[in-house]
């Protein structure tokens, strides 16, 4: 009898594959034969699932006599009830259904069809998750290579295009030139080289066989060379030039214009010219309505009550002292006599004067006085005009910047029309034409203002019209106007004084200093100095152009710091003004012509503040004066920071602090070269001006701090070759001597040998040795407070120090930082710094650089910009119209070979 296949009480199914059977029978598989079934197996499930009821009917079938009948075979008897089956049955039975689900399992695997829950393959989003990104391994070169930046590909693609012109042109030529030796027209040439049917330069047929194999690698390698590009070294070589190429090269700065505008004058002019057209900075124009006149009367005086002689004041009386003191002092060192009462005799002579009148046949130098008949006028035809009611001249600059606190000028557009007009006026004068194709060279401030430069570069585009803008510092065209690659530049211009070091080409950033006052200051000082000795002409007035220009005309004649010419001289000068006779005065001078000069090492006897307007014919103030307008010219500010960004330095930022080295003591001194903060004076006012610093103490700190900030041992060059630019200064006759002198006597000790090195490297020394001591008696303190805590706070500081993985922090009292600074308080070894500048050092010598080829001072700057307008290294500099547009400010920073 056979037993039933899953019986209630069998245990529960556990095929142990991963899916469920569905089907025995896989897909794509066609059914077997039912008439033929298949031969089952030993191993087949099927033969696991009967094996234990074969031998009973294998005995059945061979018992004769048993009922056949087919009915019976059909409906076999089940299980007697009751009956269980045995633990080996059951044992047995679950094998097979492991084996048949195992094959069951392997079948479905093989032909791919099952239920995957985890391993389908599918995502969960079509979204990819973005890994996260360890930045130390990526990096990016955006913006990090010129090819990048679009003016500088226009640019390299330009110079290509013209390197291949000139190739053209250099091969027509040398074409041309071929034919003519071999007596062919230019338009009958035969092919080169081999070329045309493989005949060679006669003409004659050859054969392959007839050519050598060296001559063809001569002939690739001669044409790959003529490819290349051609160095710009090989080019200028003079052997091999032409009498076209010198013509070239004479033609190169034909258009380069050299631009240099400052506060008094402007000088322009091509870059080929020797020297430039110089054009006061002024224009006169006409005004609406009645030009309001001021009573004011610079410099202001008064009158002594007892003998009515004229004085300035109080303050300019005391600093006269001062200076008088000093300049005897001098006179004495060099065994110069001074006549006693020398300033009486001179005041004597000049209360008594009286002007001569001269007529105009009798005017050695009549002025032709312009009557307005155009819309405005420029320079010196500005200065010749009648300056009725309608008429009013106005100054576009003051103190190297905008004139923007000027009365005459309500908008930015004023000032900005009133410059274009003066260039382009300039222009016309030099019969320069054609202005969109020409190239204009700026020279701007060392100590620049940004949003001045800017503001310049938009005017020649858009107000001027040029074609293409390049920047370049004062400093760095002085040097080459004065062919020396390293030296202190000191420019003494009419109302500002700036000093730069530069050292092959580049400026010392840290050794730039601004100083607002100059050569028209002088003015002012020997105006007021003759009036104290009763000047002749008393109602002088400095506001007025025309007694300006009289007053700039006397300083330029008799001023000088030779100290052989200070005696009692007589002098004369003419009075012209529009409308009156000319009139002649004679005057005397004693040593007001050494002592005006002299307030450039005095400069409070030029009584300027932040009140007090730098010049006083500009009509300019320190604050705005316009209720509505802050600032007709806003600063320039970070855009991120909002804070100004314009360039700084280190020189003008301490003597702003009133912290320059002459006037400190030799710790203080040596101090400072270390890098230690100096307690400054509390100061109520922020002025950006710097109007108190002696001319020879704002030179040793420039000097100074660029030895600091570069190479120390480049002082010496810097001493050496001190070069004095601009007219305010290097005019003066004898000016070299003074300035040595006044070097030499205020320069420190320290400053003026060679072993400063050695001495900033044993400060430095000192300084780390003292920062170690310090830190080892904090440690040992610390340590201390440590050991003497309870062990439930020491096991306590010690986990917090391990679970914060760096030392923990112990509070030490007062008492302890200050026993602890007392003794790591840094001591200075005055005797031995005394005794390295004996064993190592020598003294400085000072050189003031004499004008080379006794060029005109003020003019070398600006031919410093043309000679530098002519190098082929400028053509990276330059700024196109379309560059400005698309870039703006930033072009600068890219186009100018100094950081911007």
């Amino acid at each position: 009898m056979l037993d039933a296949i899953n019986p209630p009480t069998s245990p529960p199914y556990d095929s142990g594959a991963n899916t469920p059977l569905p089907s025995s029978q896989p897909d794509g598989i066609p059914p077997s034969d039912p008439v033929q079934p298949p031969a089952i197996s030993l191993d087949s499930p099927s033969d696991t699932t009967t094996s234990s009821t074969a031998p009973q009917t294998q005995q059945q079938q061979q018992q004769p006599g048993e009922d056949d009948d087919p009915a019976l075979k059909r409906h076999k008897p089940g299980p007697v009830a009751g009956k269980k089956p045995s633990a080996e049955a059951l044992q047995r039975r679950k094998e097979g259904r492991i084996k048949a689900a195992a094959t069951l399992a392997q079948n479905l695997a093989k032909t791919g069809i099952g239920r995957f829950e985890t391993e389908n393959g599918f995502g969960l989003t079509s979204v990819k998750t973005i890994p996260l990104i360890n930045q130390k391994n990526y990096f990016t070169e955006y913006l990090k290579k010129d090819e990048q930046v679009g003016f500088i590909r226009n640019w390299r693609h330009e110079r290509a295009l013209q390197q291949k012109l000139k190739k053209l042109k250099q091969d027509q030529a040398a074409a041309q030139s071929q034919a003519q030796s071999q007596g062919q027209t230019p338009g009958a040439l035969t092919p080169l080289n081999g070329g045309g049917g493989g005949a060679d330069k006669k003409g004659e047929i050859r054969n392959f066989d007839d050519f050598n194999l060296n001559e063809i690698e001569a002939e690739m390698k001669k044409e790959m060379t003529a490819e290349v590009v051609v160095d710009d070294d090989e080019e200028d070589d003079e052997e091999n030039e032409t009498e076209e190429i010198r013509e070239e090269k004479a033609k190169i700065g034909e258009d380069v214009i050299i631009l240099q505008p400052g506060t008094r004058y402007i000088r322009i002019g091509k870059a080929t010219d020797a020297v430039p057209m110089v054009v006061p900075n002024v224009i006169a124009v006409r005004k609406e309505g009645k030009v309001p006149k001021t009573d004011e009367i610079m410099p202001a005086r008064q009158l002594d009550d007892g003998d009515g002689d004229i004085v300035i004041d109080e303050d300019f009386d005391a600093q006269k002292v001062v200076m008088t003191k000093d300049f005897r002092a001098r006179m004495r060192f060099y065994k110069r006599r001074v006549l006693p009462n020398s300033r009486e005799t001179v005041s004597n002579f000049n209360r008594k004067r009286e002007p001569e009148k001269i007529h105009d046949h009798n005017d050695p130098n009549k002025k032709e006085w312009i009557k307005g008949e155009k819309e405005f006028y420029v320079g010196e035809d500005a200065l010749k005009l009648v300056l009725n009611d309608g008429w009013v001249l106005r100054h576009p600059m003051i103190n190297g910047n905008f004139n923007e606190y000027s009365y005459d000028y309500e908008s930015r557009e004023e000032v900005l029309g009133d410059l274009a007009n003066i260039v382009k006026v300039c222009l016309e004068q030099l019969e320069i034409s054609n202005i969109p194709k020409l190239k204009v060279m700026l020279l701007i401030p060392d100590l620049y203002d940004k949003s001045y430069v800017e503001t310049w570069v938009e005017l020649l585009f858009k107000f001027v019209g040029f074609g293409r803008v390049g920047i370049l510092q004062e400093a760095v065209a002085a040097t080459f106007g004065a062919t020396a690659s390293t030296a202190c530049i000191v420019d003494v211009g009419a109302q500002t004084t700036k000093i730069s070091c530069v050292d092959e080409g580049m400026i010392i950033n840290d050794s730039r200093i601004l100083l607002n006052y100059g050569g028209d200051n002088i003015t002012e000082t020997f105006i007021k100095l003759a009036l104290e000795d009763q000047f002749p002409y008393k109602d002088i007035n400095l506001i007025d152009s025309y007694d300006w220009e009289l007053a700039q005309e006397l300083k330029e004649k008799f001023i000088t710091f030779q100290d052989a010419d200070i005696a009692v001289q007589l002098y004369d000068f003419y009075m012209r003004h529009p409308f009156k006779q000319t009139e002649k005065y004679e005057f005397k001078v004693f040593d007001e012509v050494m002592l005006a000069p002299m307030g450039l090492f005095f400069p409070k006897i030029f009584q300027l503040d932040n009140k007090k307007p730098s010049i006083p014919n500009y009509h300019a103030s320190a604050v705005s004066n316009k209720l509505t307008v802050d600032r007709l010219f806003p600063k320039s500010l970070d855009q991120y920071t909002n804070k100004p960004n314009n360039p700084s330095s280190k020189s003008q930022e301490e003597l702003r602090r009133q912290l320059n080295y002459c006037d400190l003591t030799d710790e203080e001194l040596l101090l400072k070269l270390t890098g230690e903060e100096i307690p400054k004076d509390a100061t109520t006012e922020e002025d950006e001006r710097l109007y108190d610093v002696p001319l020879e103490k704002a030179i040793i700190e420039s000097i100074t701090n660029a030895g600091l900030s570069s190479d120390l041992s480049k002082i010496k060059k810097y001493y050496d070759n001190i070069l004095i630019v601009g007219g305010g200064l290097a005019k003066i006759n004898g000016y070299d001597l003074l300035l040595t002198d006044r070097l030499n006597i205020w320069r420190p000790k320290i400053l003026s040998t060679s072993a400063l090195g050695d001495i900033v490297a044993h400060l430095n020394g000192e300084i780390k040795a003292n920062t170690a001591k310090r830190q080892a008696l904090i440690e040992e303190a610390e340590q201390k407070i440590k050991d003497s805590l309870p062990p439930e706070q020491q096991q306590a500081l010690q986990a917090d120090q391990q679970q914060q993985q760096q030392q923990a922090e112990i509070e030490l009292p007062e008492e302890t930082i200050e026993k602890i600074n007392n003794e790591t308080e840094l001591k200075l070894d005055i005797e031995y710094i005394d005794e390295l500048i004996e064993k190592n050092g020598q003294h400085l010598p000072v050189t003031i650089l004499p004008s080379p080829r006794e060029f005109d001072p003020s003019m070398i700057t600006w031919k410093g910009g043309s000679v530098y307008g002519r190098l082929k290294v400028v053509n990276e500099m330059w700024i196109t119209q379309k560059d400005w547009d698309l870039l703006g400010s930033r072009c600068l920073y890219y186009k100018s070979i100094f950081n911007y």
